[in-house]
């Protein structure tokens, strides 16, 4: 059930095709059942471990997501610098961009089940900051593959 699932349980492979076979409404019901926070850190985590240093040479920024569950918002901070990266919950002081979106197109974005661009040229995603800089940011990170 879902209510009992672990979101740490699961694979970001896993969840990347539970996200590509699902509608919006299941997508959310499932994040609800599990918890919009525990499933956001998951996420957040992956981002460390999908972390691809070499396509990260140079960069040193601070990147604010935001991400809304209805009228609740979850910021986020993805970190790079010295070709690492660290996340952390909470807002950055200086962020290079700062990426708004809502629950289900952020885990269809970071699952590789929609693309920024389509994203943001439908008003489903938000940048504030430096908009080309904000196109490289998914490039840094190895996408999960759907089994």
């Amino acid at each position: 059930m879902a209510d009992q699932m672990d979101p740490t349980a699961v694979s970001p492979e896993e969840f990347a095709g539970l996200v590509k076979n699902a509608t919006d409404d299941q997508i959310n019901e499932v994040i609800h059942a599990v918890g919009t926070g525990p499933t956001l850190e998951r996420v957040f985590d992956g981002f460390e471990e999908r972390f691809n240093p070499d396509k990260a040479e140079g960069v040193e920024a601070e990147v604010q997501f935001v991400v809304k569950d209805g009228s609740e918002e979850f910021p986020y901070v993805v970190a790079v610098k010295d070709r690492t990266c660290q996340t952390r919950s909470g807002a950055s002081d200086n962020p290079k961009t700062t990426i708004t979106t809502d629950l289900v197109s952020f885990v269809k974005l970071v699952t590789g089940n929609a693309q920024g661009v389509q994203l943001f040229m439908t008003g489903k995603l938000k940048v504030a900051g430096d908009l080309m800089f904000s196109q490289r940011v998914m490039t840094l990170f190895d996408p999960p593959k759907a089994p």
